[in-house]
C-alpha cells in the first residue's frame, strides 16, 4: 500500500467520492495538495489538513510537490453531459490534457491513477464485462471520458509516466448527489410511499464508496493499465428499491415517469463488472449492498 509518507495531488477533492478519498488519505497522515475552484467548494471534513491550489481544471495549473496524482473531477451525471456536451468535453477531456500537462512538467510525480467510468463499453456484448470488452461511447459523457482514457494512455506510452485507470461501475454511499439513484430512491423513500423513478429494469453493479476508495489506493501502489471496479453483483433498479424499503421497513410504490428515464438511445440495460483483474491485486469489496444501503440510508436520515 501507498506509505505514509507520499504526497498526494486530488482532483475533485470536495466532491462524493474525493471527499472520501481525502478523508481516508488524511487518516493514513498522507499530505495532500487539493484543487479547487474557490474557498467555498471546500466541504471535506479534514480541510485544515490539506493544501488547497485554487484553479480551474479547465486551465493550466502546475503540481510542485506530489508524488502520486489522483484524477477525479469531472462531470459524471449522464444527464448533466447530456444537456452540456461542450462543458463536459471541456471539463472532462481538455481537463484531463491540462492534469496530464501539469504532471509532465513536474519533477516528482511517479504515478497517475485515473478515475474513468463503466460506460466506456456502451451496451454489453456479453456479460460479465472485463476489460478486454470493446469500448463504445454512447453518449457525451462516456465519449468525454474515453477520449480522456486515450490521452491518458498516450502520455503514460509517450513520456514514461506509469498510470493506472479505473473504470468506475455505479459508485454510492454518504455524501452522494440526491440526482443519483440511490440517493433519490432514498430521499423519496423516506418521506412518502409513492416513488416516481426513471427506468426500473435496468441492472447495475453498486459498489459501496470505502471500498471504491480502497481500490483507488491499491492502483496507486501496484496498479498498471486499466481496471474494472465493481463488486462483481447484478442487481435491478427495481430490486434496489425493494431492498431500501425493507430497510426502512416501509411498503412503498414505483412509478416510472416519463420525466426521470433516460432516452431510449442512450440507456444501458445492463452492466455487471468483472472485477478479476483487480482482484489479482489483493483487491476485493468488503461491503455488501445490504450494508453499504443501511449506511447511506443512516447518513440520509441525519439533519443537514
Amino acid at each position: 500500500m501507498m506509505a505514509v509518507a507520499d504526497r498526494v495531488f486530488v482532483t475533485g477533492a470536495t466532491g462524493f467520492l474525493g471527499s472520501h478519498l481525502v478523508d481516508c488519505l488524511t487518516e493514513r497522515g498522507t499530505a495532500i495538495t487539493a484543487l479547487v475552484r474557490n474557498r467555498s467548494d471546500l466541504s471535506t471534513r479534514n480541510a485544515a489538513s490539506v493544501t488547497f491550489l485554487q484553479g480551474d481544471l479547465t486551465h493550466p495549473f502546475s503540481i510542485i510537490d506530489a508524488t502520486t496524482v489522483f484524477h477525479l473531477a469531472a462531470i459524471s451525471h449522464v444527464g448533466h453531459a447530456l444537456k452540456d456536451p461542450r462543458r463536459t468535453f471541456e471539463t472532462n477531456t481538455a481537463g484531463t490534457v491540462n492534469v496530464l500537462e501539469a504532471i509532465r512538467c513536474s519533477s516528482t510525480v511517479q504515478k497517475l491513477v485515473f478515475v474513468s467510468t463503466a460506460h466506456v463499453y456502451g451496451p454489453p456484448r456479453y456479460l460479465p464485462i472485463d476489460e478486454a470488452h470493446p469500448l463504445q461511447a454512447h453518449e457525451p459523457y462516456a465519449a468525454s471520458k474515453l477520449a480522456a482514457e486515450a490521452f491518458v494512455s498516450a502520455y503514460g506510452s509517450a513520456y514514461g509516466l506509469p498510470v493506472a485507470i479505473a473504470r468506475l461501475f455505479n459508485v454510492y454511499g454518504p455524501r452522494q448527489h440526491p440526482d443519483f439513484v440511490i440517493p433519490s430512491i432514498i430521499n423519496q423513500a423516506l418521506v412518502k410511499d409513492a416513488l416516481s423513478l426513471g427506468n426500473l429494469t435496468p441492472t447495475r453493479d453498486f459498489t459501496y464508496v470505502d471500498d471504491v476508495i480502497d481500490a483507488l489506493i491499491q492502483l496507486a501502489t501496484v496498479g498498471k493499465g486499466v481496471y474494472n471496479v465493481g463488486s462483481g453483483v447484478e442487481v435491478s433498479i427495481e430490486t434496489l428499491v425493494t431492498l431500501i424499503a425493507r430497510i426502512l421497513d416501509k411498503r412503498v410504490t414505483t412509478t416510472s415517469t416519463q420525466k426521470r428515464r433516460r432516452p431510449n438511445d442512450v440507456e444501458i440495460d445492463r452492466m455487471w463488472a468483472d472485477n478479476s483483474r483487480i482482484r489479482a491485486l489483493g483487491w476485493c469489496p468488503r461491503v455488501g449492498l445490504t450494508e453499504g444501503l443501511r449506511r447511506t440510508i443512516g447518513w440520509f436520515k441525519q439533519p443537514r
